[in-house]
Parts: C-alpha cells; sequence; structure tokens
C-alpha cells in the first residue's frame, strides 16, 4: 500500500477507534447474553453450536429455537471468552476490528460513488445507530461485512477482476452467517449486476451461496431442519402494515440528521415539485401516525417520524428528479436507492419487530446518496451546514450512547450490590438482557415457569423495566414485599423504559430514545417467599 493510501485510510480507522474506544468498559447488555451463551456452546461443542439450552424467554429451551441469528460472531468471539473469560473489556476490544472494517469499507464505496467525499465515512460512523450498537449483538458486524462485500464485489466488476468479485462474493455470505437479513446482499449485488449490464458475472455469487448452503446443511444434519426454514415457520411478522411501517420513519429520524442539507439542496436546484413532495411527506406521516397509534405517539414520536418521512423522501427524490447526466452516474443513482430500499424493506417485512440497529446496513447507501446530491453545491453555505449537521448527530449519538450505557450499568452495579447486601441467602431473579449475565454472576438462580421454584425464606429480585417472562405458577401469590431500591440516572435521556423509549425494540408509540427530566432509571423489587412456590 503506497503512503497515500495508508494517509487515506488512517483517519476512518482514527474515527471507528473514536467511536468505539470510549465503551470498551460498557456491561454486558440487551441480547449480548444470546452471543455469549452460543460463544460458550462452540467452545464446548464447535460442530454444534446451537445444541445447548438458554432460558431466554419463559423456560429453558434449545438455543436453536431462541437465537434468531447464526453464529459467526459467538464463533469470532469463543476464543476471547476462552482465553480472557467472561470480561466486558477484552470481548470488547474483540469488537472494534468490526467499527474499523464499517469505516474503511464505506470510504471505499466513497471512493467510488462519492468522489472520496469524507461526508458518508462521518456520517455513517457518527449515527446513533452505530454510536449506541456498541455492544456484542450482530448488528455492526454484519453492516460492516456487508458494506466490505460491496466495496469489495463493485471494484471486482468495475475493473474486472474476478478474484475481487468472487472475495466480496464470501463476505456476502460470511455477513449472511452473522445475521440473517444480510441476504439481500445477494440481491442488492445481483442489482448492481443488471445496472452494469454484467449478468455474465452472476457466477462469482455462487461462492457466497455455497457458505449459506453449507450452514443450511449443518443445520438439517444435527436439528433435522434449517434454522432458516425453523424461523419462517415459528417466528413471523403477525403485525399489520402500518406497525410495521411507522416505526420505520422513527427509527431512520434520528439515524442521519442530514435531511434539512437535502431539502436546501433542492430548493437551490429550483426542484419545486420534489421540495413540495417532500415537505407533503414530512406532513403526512406524522399526521397518519398519530391518526393509527392515538394517544400513544408522543411530541418526540412526531418529530422523529417527520424527520425520517423528509430523509427518506428527499433521498428519494433527490436521486431521482436532479438534473444528472444519462449512463452511468443515473445507474449508480438507481444502484444506491435500490441497496438503500432492499435493506429498508426487509427490516420492515422481513423482521418481526422494528429497531433502530436493523437499519444500521442502509445507512451507507443512504450517507453515499446524500453526498452525491449535495456536491453539486459548491456554496461555502452548505459545507458548513453540513458540517453543523454532523456534529449535531455526532453529539447526540454519544449523549444516547451514554445513556445506554449507564443503563447497562444499572444492573451490573445492582447484581453486585445485591450480592454483598444478601450474602449467605438463596436468591432467585427474574429477567434476562445483562442483567441476566450479572445475577448468575452473583450466584442468583433464574426463575421459569417450569422447574425448579423458590421455597419458603428465598428471596426474589424482579427489576421493573428488563423482560422477565413469565414467573412460576403460583409464585406471586406467596410473594411478600421486602425492599424496593431505585436506582436514579444522571443523565436525561432513557433509551428502553417500557413505555415510551424503545432503542432495541421500537414499536406501539415507543421512540428511539426519549429526553426526561424523570430520574429514576430502574426499579429492583425484592420479596421473600412465604408458601410453597407453586401454591
Amino acid at each position: 500500500m503506497s503512503k497515500r493510501n495508508w494517509q487515506a485510510a488512517a483517519w476512518p480507522v482514527a474515527l471507528a477507534l473514536l467511536v468505539g474506544l470510549p465503551f470498551l468498559g460498557k456491561p454486558f447488555h440487551i441480547d449480548d447474553p444470546v452471543v455469549l451463551a452460543i460463544a460458550r456452546q462452540v467452545l464446548h461443542h464447535p460442530g454444534q453450536p446451537f445444541a445447548g439450552q438458554l432460558n431466554w424467554f419463559d423456560r429453558p429451551q434449545p438455543i436453536f429455537a431462541v437465537t434468531t441469528n447464526p453464529p459467526l460472531l459467538s464463533y469470532w468471539l469463543a476464543p476471547v471468552l476462552a482465553a480472557c473469560g467472561l470480561r466486558e473489556l477484552p470481548l470488547h476490544v474483540a469488537m472494534l476490528p468490526f467499527l474499523v472494517i464499517l469505516a474503511l469499507a464505506t470510504a471505499s464505496l466513497s471512493r467510488r460513488f462519492a468522489g472520496g467525499s469524507a461526508w458518508p465515512v462521518l456520517l455513517v460512523m457518527l449515527s446513533p445507530a452505530v454510536v449506541v450498537s456498541s455492544n456484542l449483538m450482530r448488528d455492526v458486524p454484519a453492516a460492516a461485512l456487508a458494506a466490505a462485500a460491496l466495496a469489495l464485489f463493485v471494484a471486482g466488476v468495475d475493473r474486472e477482476r474476478w478474484p475481487l468479485a468472487l472475495a466480496g462474493s464470501l463476505l456476502v455470505g460470511l455477513a449472511m452467517l452473522t445475521k440473517y437479513s444480510s441476504v439481500m446482499l445477494f440481491v442488492v449485488a445481483a442489482g448492481y449486476l443488471l445496472v452494469q449490464g454484467r449478468r455474465r458475472w452472476a457466477w462469482t455469487l455462487l461462492p457466497g451461496l455455497g457458505l449459506v448452503g453449507l450452514w443450511c446443511l449443518q443445520n438439517w444434519l444435527t436439528a433435522g431442519q434449517t434454522h432458516l426454514g425453523f424461523l419462517w415457520a415459528t417466528q413471523g411478522n403477525p403485525a399489520g402494515w402500518q406497525e410495521r411501517l411507522w416505526p420505520l420513519f422513527v427509527t431512520v429520524g434520528p439515524s442521519l440528521l442530514v435531511f434539512p442539507a437535502l431539502l436546501a439542496a433542492l430548493a437551490a436546484g429550483r426542484q419545486r415539485w420534489a421540495l413540495a413532495g417532500c415537505l407533503l411527506a414530512g406532513a403526512l406521516v406524522p399526521l397518519a401516525a398519530l391518526r393509527h397509534l392515538g394517544q400513544a405517539v408522543s411530541g418526540q414520536y412526531l418529530l422523529w417520524s417527520a424527520a425520517g418521512a423528509l430523509l427518506l423522501a428527499a433521498l428519494a427524490a433527490g436521486a431521482l428528479s436532479r438534473p444528472a447526466p444519462e449512463g452511468a452516474s443515473r445507474r449508480d443513482d438507481g444502484f444506491l436507492l435500490l441497496w438503500a430500499a432492499l435493506v429498508l424493506a426487509f427490516g420492515v417485512w422481513g423482521i418481526s419487530f422494528q429497531a433502530v440497529r436493523h437499519l444500521i446496513p442502509a445507512l451507507v447507501p443512504m450517507a453515499l446518496l446524500a453526498t452525491r446530491q449535495l456536491a453539486g453545491l459548491r456554496a461555502r453555505w452548505v459545507l458548513v451546514a453540513l458540517a453543523g449537521l454532523v456534529l449535531l448527530q455526532g453529539a447526540l449519538a454519544f449523549a444516547v450512547a451514554a445513556a445506554d450505557y449507564e443503563y447497562a450499568g444499572a444492573y451490573r452495579r445492582f447484581a453486585r450490590q445485591a450480592q454483598a447486601e444478601y450474602a449467605g441467602q438463596r436468591v432467585w431473579f427474574s429477567g434476562h438482557w445483562g442483567w441476566q449475565v450479572y445475577a448468575q454472576e452473583a450466584g442468583f438462580r433464574q426463575v421459569s415457569d417450569s422447574g425448579p421454584a423458590p421455597t419458603p425464606g428465598d428471596l426474589l429480585i424482579i427489576p421493573d423495566r428488563v423482560y422477565k417472562g413469565m414467573l412460576p405458577p403460583g409464585l406471586e401469590s406467596h410473594l411478600l414485599p421486602v425492599k424496593e431500591t431505585v436506582l436514579p440516572g444522571r443523565i436525561p435521556l432513557r433509551v428502553m423504559d417500557g413505555y415510551r423509549a424503545g432503542f432495541y425494540a421500537t414499536g406501539d408509540g415507543l421512540v428511539p430514545f426519549t429526553f426526561t427530566r424523570e430520574r429514576e432509571l430502574e426499579v429492583f423489587r425484592i420479596y421473600r417467599v412465604t408458601g410453597e412456590g407453586h401454591g
């Protein structure tokens, strides 16, 4: 690599580290325990990652039935877990390469589609969707592998170098073995071949498809069915189209704060009909959501849904209506629109619930489209405005990430506090997410709706805001309240409070994060069992 290339790569790497390093000590959170449980299974039986059991809903169940994604990330983390144990720092260090890959891949794609501009990298890496996702979940790794896959595939097709296209195909397969939603990348890559008139290169997609086929074969040999088929049959999306659609806008809105610049670009380009259409979408989407959800809608929900509608409408209108030469530029716009649209559509209709993290793979094409639309405006005010928007987005991202860090830390802190306070007593707990890891680490036993139950004299700890599943039948009537501990939060933001904010699961009027004056971060209720657990 030349000195110039090293210099071009240095700043995206530095930005990736800036995003990841502050959160190396972040407590285990949300779905981290599932990834860790599969990693432990990998250490015991490398060929059967889904053979173990995990209590993630109401009772211990096979991991095959619990997890909704393939195990590649768990294989990546398994050696770290074996060498360092259940420690946050080394496991988060092992996740840093994915942030670096995402930044470098976005920079590479920017050289191809946005003239090498730095804006796409800044917009993607400083998005709240990326910064808050500093955890052990599959979202950033899958998005990083997806962006790298398409960067290699596009380069291979453009230069007619089939080894690069094959490498991209293999990375598409690895992305799908990290998160199933990456299956859309095969369609995206095929779309690039179509718009470039390179259909004969379709054979280069076979290696990636082969990796997926091998995974399905492993499933069939070990479980008698494919994991994908099992999920399709058992975990569909029963919600109506509006319950699926409105969360798209409210999750996109705060993830890329570039829509004011795009609207200004439409105005400067005298694309009046396109601008009017965007403003109409920005008004109608919140009104439609308000009519559908009624009192469940907050002012923040309306704000972010309007922002999301304006962003998506501006990206589409700008690409379809702005003056551009025929040929390559028009085809590139079409390809980027296809890429973003397919990822977003799969997130809405292919996944059983909405979440900010599901749209991370769409950030790259959206940032590239935005940069292309702003490239023709050379006025200094455009650059100043765009820089201000990126700074605002980055500040928001780190504020929300800090709030998420504080929220995750509440469970670690209380588990250790309760371990010291109730030493020598038999303590049970209800609840999942990171709380589950730290409660078990403290020696507490997890209740379920079947199996062993607390007996008279035992203690039971139930947090308010984690997913808890069901208690053993009859237990609730034998619980005597002992103590209630409120853990306050210092940051006036909430990411998961169960009734307003849902960064990791958005729907029913929830926003990804909410500004609040409430000091309460989590409430832990401690009970004494006074009768037989099963009553």
